[in-house]
């Protein structure tokens, strides 16, 4: 009979995908860690819940609130035990500051950095073919609004 331990529990983690107007995607270079870039995100605290994980991590990140999310992607690594949940998310107006000793600098960029993470490079491989960017998204819904469609 299996026991309900502790060992078997995957390690939750989450991150932000958000895109500007441009299709440029909002990363964060650690200030430790190889100092590689990343996708706004962290460890989700045992009792807390995913969006309020979200929430926290992106605030404590590039200092500005999230205005809504929602979930686009997973990535499972049942070597590591441990899960990445991405969201799309959409920011409330504010400026992006990096949070001194944790993030070094905060970059709009629309191809990804060579020094990226493992977790970075799934989620930006996986973004051209499995969810449509933003910006091709409003694209879209702009000429089917101008159209009438």
């Amino acid at each position: 009979m299996a026991s309900s331990s502790t060992k078997s529990a995957k390690r939750l983690s989450v991150m932000a995908w958000i895109e500007d107007a441009f299709g440029g995607v909002v990363l964060v270079r650690q200030a430790r860690n190889g100092r590689r870039w990343t996708l706004p995100g962290g460890k989700v605290k045992t009792g807390e819940g995913l969006i309020n994980a979200l929430r926290r991590e992106v605030r404590e990140e590039i200092s500005v609130d999230i205005a809504a999310a929602a979930p686009i992607d997973i990535l499972d690594r049942p070597r590591s035990g441990s899960v990445t949940i991405l969201y799309r998310v959409l920011l409330k107006p504010g400026e992006m500051k990096p949070r001194p000793g944790e993030i070094e600098k905060i970059g709009i960029r629309r191809r990804l950095p060579e020094a990226s993470t493992e977790t970075a490079k799934y989620f930006w491989r996986r973004a051209q073919h499995s969810f449509e960017p933003l910006a091709l998204f409003a694209q879209t819904w702009g000429s089917r609004r101008r159209t009438g469609a």
